[in-house]
């Protein structure tokens, strides 16, 4: 990269995430082609696509599950490289999961409990421990606080989740399908929790999300996969109307 575009990226990363040109292949398949993505701190950003569109992929690739092929991923400014879960929530990136991984026999305080203990030991000195009691209340779960967490409703499981992921006082958190298996009305407050936490937490939020209604309200922006690569992106109303966008979905082109 010459000194001009290194300076473009650089000027491109900004405070939050800055994703550049990543790419992952396995053997001759892309399941993710030169993708750029940024997300702010205070910013919610939607990733919608068809399944197969590469996006849980890309959640791995942004949170150090998997390492890019080529490619970068930066966090205020600075690289992750090839890196591990790990090292990616001592930057300051937290994930939910589309297969919710609780631990189903703690309870729901002791499932946030054990997030809290985990940021304690990561190395981020002058950031404030994250307030258990405070998380919970924020996403509606300190009635059942002393629930076992498996037995709860999969979408209060799914709001545990969200609860253990803020309990890593995360810069950007990202989220896999959190409104999967919930109704349209707790689709709707949960739209409301994610701003609240944005507000309270200040950080950038990345949603992936099939329940298209749910993403086009929750973001500010929007990127939009399909193939392993981003076709389209700005912002909801803009790509709701966008013809390759409406192709992907309905096999049709738009009306005109």
């Amino acid at each position: 990269m010459d000194v001009a575009a290194s300076t473009a990226v650089a000027a491109n990363r900004g405070s939050g995430l800055f994703v550049d040109n990543v790419t992952k292949q396995f053997g001759g398949v892309y399941a993710v082609r030169d993708v750029t993505l940024s997300c702010e701190v205070g910013q919610i950003v939607g990733l919608i696509g068809p399944n197969g569109a590469g996006k849980t992929t890309l959640m791995n690739l942004i949170s150090g599950t998997l390492t890019p092929t080529s490619g970068n991923v930066y966090l205020g400014g600075q690289p992750l490289g090839a890196t591990s879960p790990e090292t990616c929530a001592e930057a300051g990136i937290a994930r939910t999961f589309q297969n919710i991984r609780l631990f189903k026999r703690l309870t729901v305080r002791e499932n946030v409990e054990v997030a809290s203990i985990t940021f304690r030991r990561l190395k981020r000195e002058g950031i404030e421990v994250p307030n258990v009691d405070e998380i919970l209340d924020l996403l509606g779960l300190s009635a059942m606080a002393d629930l076992k967490a498996g037995h709860l409703p999969y979408g209060h499981q799914r709001r545990v989740e969200i609860a253990r992921a803020l309990a890593l006082a995360p810069r950007v958190i990202l989220l896999d399908e959190p409104a999967a298996g919930m109704n349209e009305q707790e689709s709707h407050a949960l739209i409301s929790s994610v701003r609240m936490i944005r507000d309270r937490f200040g950080c950038g939020i990345v949603v992936i999300e099939h329940d298209l209604k749910f993403i086009m309200e929750v973001s500010e922006l929007l990127y939009v996969m399909h193939l392993g690569a981003v076709i389209v992106s700005g912002p909801p109303e803009e790509v709701r109307h966008d013809e390759r966008v409406i192709e992907v979905y309905l096999g049709r082109k738009a009306r005109k």
